[in-house]
Order: C-alpha cells, then sequence, then structure tokens
C-alpha cells in the first residue's frame, strides 16, 4: 500500500509527542517528594538514566533499527516506554527508588531511543530535498511533548495518585505509538535498500568532524537540560513563582524548545548548518551570562530561559542534516547515532553541574561552556575546508 508523506510525517510527530512527556520531568519532583520524601538530587538521577538509555540506545541500536524497518522499531518503542511507565507506578506504590531508576530511568530511556531514531530516520528519507525542516518539524514535537505533560501530571496525581498517574500516562503513550508505529515506512524507492558500506565504530569515533560535532551537541546540551531538569523547582525558588506558574513555566519552555527546532532547522536549510550554529551558541552564551544580573525580574528571566531553551533545542534539529552535509546521506544514521551519546552524557553533566551550588552564579559557567563551543566550532570550520581521504 502507497503510503502518504504527509501522514508518514503525522505519525512521526505523534511518537516524538509521546516521548517528549520526558522533558516535563521536573514536574514529577514535588509529587515524588511530598508522597515519597524522595530527595530532588535522587529522582534526578531516573531523569539523567532516562536521557543516558535514550543517546546509548540510539548510538548503539540505530543500526538494528535500520534493519528492522520503522513499524517493528517502532513496536519496540512504545512496548518499552509504556512498561517503563507502568513500571514506575509500581515502584512508586511500594516505594522502591532503585526500581524507579531501573522503570523510569532504563527501561523508559530504551523506549525513548527507539522512539527518538525512528520517526527521525523515516520522514527525513521522504523529504531529501528539505532535510533540516523535516527532521525540525518532527524533533519539535518531542518538546512540544512535554508542554502536553506538564498540563497532564498535576490534575491526574490528584484525581488518581501519583502511582495511577504513571500507569494513565503509560497506557496513553503507548497506545499513541503503536498507532504511529503501525503507519510508519520507508520510502518505497529505498526499501530494504543496502548498498554502501557501514562505517565501524573506530572510524567513527576516530573522525575529528565527529569529535567537534560530539562536543558542539554536549557543550550546547549542558545548559538546557540542566534547566529543564529543574525548571519548576528554578521558577519557584529564584523568582518565587507559584506553583501554577511554575506549572506555566514549564509549559512555556517546551513550547519554545518545539519552536527554536523548527525555526533553526528551516533557517540551515537556507543558511547553513554550521553557521546556523555559531548563530545560536553565541545567543545562548550571552543570555547566561545575563541571567545572574536578570535573576530578580520574573519577566526578564522567563524571556531569558525561553530563548536559551529555544537554542537548546535548535541543537537537536539542525544536527540530523548537519551530519548529513558532512558524512553524506549513506552514513548519516550510524554518525547521529553515535554523536547522540553527547545528550547522555550531558544529561548526567549539566544537572550535576548546576547542582554544584544554589547560587545563580552557576550559569556563568554554562556561558563559559558555549564559549568553548564556538571554538570548537572554529576548529570543525577548518576541518571542513580540508579535504577529506578516503
Amino acid at each position: 500500500m502507497s503510503k502518504n508523506k504527509y501522514l508518514i510525517v503525522l505519525a512521526g510527530m505523534v511518537m516524538q509527542l509521546s516521548i517528549g512527556s520526558i522533558y516535563a520531568y521536573s514536574k514529577w519532583i514535588e509529587p515524588l517528594s511530598k508522597e515519597l520524601n524522595w530527595d530532588a538530587h535522587d529522582t534526578k538521577t531516573g531523569f539523567s538514566l532516562a536521557i543516558c538509555f535514550l543517546g546509548l540506545t540510539a548510538a548503539f541500536m540505530g543500526k538494528f533499527a535500520q534493519k528492522i524497518g520503522p513499524k517493528k522499531a517502532g513496536l519496540i518503542a512504545a512496548a518499552f516506554l509504556s512498561i517503563g511507565l507502568l513500571g514506575s507506578a509500581l515502584s512508586v506504590k511500594i516505594g522502591s527508588l532503585y526500581l524507579f531508576y531501573l522503570t523510569f530511568g532504563v527501561l523508559q530511556g530504551i523506549g525513548l531511543g527507539f522512539g527518538y531514531i525512528v520517526p527521525v530516520y523515516t520522514v527525513v528519507k521522504w523529504f531529501p530535498d528539505r532535510p533540516g525542516f523535516a527532521s525540525g518539524i518532527i524533533i519539535m514535537s518531542f518538546a512540544l511533548g512535554s508542554l502536553l505533560t506538564s498540563f497532564l501530571i498535576g490534575p491526574l496525581c490528584a484525581s488518581m495518585g501519583l502511582s495511577g498517574a504513571f500507569g494513565v500516562l503509560g497506557i496513553a503513550y503507548g497506545i499513541c505509538m503503536l498507532g504511529s508505529a503501525l503507519y510508519l515506512a520507508n520510502p518505497t524507492s529505498i526499501t530494504n535498500q543496502h548498498l554502501h558500506e557501514d562505517l565501524t565504530a573506530k572510524q567513527i569515533i576516530t573522525d575529528k568532524r565527529f569529535i567537534a560535532l560530539w562536543l558542539l551537541l554536549f557543550l550546547n546540551v549542558c545548559g538546557g537540560i540542566a534547566i529543564i531538569s529543574k525548571a519548576a523547582i528554578l521558577g519557584e525558588e529564584v523568582v518565587g513563582m507559584s506553583t501554577a506558574q511554575a506549572t506555566m513555566f514549564v509549559a512555556i519552555i517546551g513550547l519554545f524548545n518545539g519552536i527554536g527546532r523548527l525555526f533553526w532547522s528551516s533557517i540551515s536549510d537556507k543558511i547553513g548548518c554550521w553557521t546556523t550554529f555559531m548563530i545560536f551558541i553565541g545567543i545562548n552564551a550571552v543570555c547566561f551570562a545575563l541571567i545572574p544580573t536578570f535573576s530578580t525580574n520574573q519577566i526578564s528571566f522567563q524571556t531569558l530561559t525561553f530563548i536559551i531553551i529555544a537554542g537548546y533545542g535548535a541543537g537537536f534539529a539542525t544536527m540530523p542534516s548537519f551530519v548529513k552535509d558532512i558524512f553524506g546521506a549513506d552514513k548519516y544514521g550510524p554518525v547521529l547515532g553515535y554523536i547522540l551519546t553527547a545528550w547522555s552524557a550531558a544529561a548526567f553533566a549539566g544537572p550535576l553541574l548546576l547542582g554544584l551550588t544554589a547560587d545563580i552564579s552557576i550559569f556563568y559557567l554554562f556561558a563559559v561552556l558555549l564559549l568553548i563551543a564556538l571554538l570548537v566550532g572554529l576548529w570543525l570550520k577548518t576541518l571542513l575546508l580540508k579535504p577529506v581521504t578516503s
């Protein structure tokens, strides 16, 4: 049966919207603390594990996912994510933090990994002339998932308890991902086509261009993911938001995460990926440096945060076409998978750095990291100007 490429996009968006629920994590912190007396630092490990296994799955299972096709890989994503959230419900019910790490972190993380790479790999193949836009609109949905979930967590916890909230979301997102997986497919012209020679892991990780791209993503992600991991708490403690205001803050963060992904990826199709990266990294460096000065003003703090998150999301949306431009369409899949391990590393590094001190001056450190990213970008530019040897 012939597939409609726009329905393929819709299916990919539904899957990304479902797995994007992980970015509403900060809304789980307070109910977990109130009901189970779990410290925010302890529960944050569950979030870091989920993102870590997302990246590891993307790196080491990307080739497998492409081999079995988007439908089967999507079904695996749905199963792991649903089991992970249902397991989280059980862990909360019996009060086991380590079971929470296993289910919310590891199992859900594997589902997130499959659910992240499958739509991106698939949809980009349907839009070879606009890879930046295609990856941007899909990855935008991941960010918008946090917007939806941030509004659901509170009412669900209030109506059916914390365990019930995890269970309902596990079932609901599992059903959505199931429907998405059953429609996803590669274009007929390339189904089962495998004419290129795969790069080995050693060839990928020793390529200086890969190292530069990995560092760019890692340094860009650290600050953004640190904010996302404690967004609600930052809003309440830094600028004195109420619980309702903090919920809206988290939701709007999800919105700007999505807007940034679509906007900057579309820009990259026009001015190129390298230039795009340098612009949003430079803007974010300035915003991080300004936050300590304007942290007492709620509007200024939120505005700077939203700009940062837009640039944070831009890195994910622009990276697929950046990799494709450098390594070619036939090799970008495995290379992108390994680059996403930078996300895994940043999932631990970013929140860890933010937790070094409660002082808002820690944001200067993230500004410095982005200045280093600009230097890495300049290094990458020199590498791209050199002829590539086989």
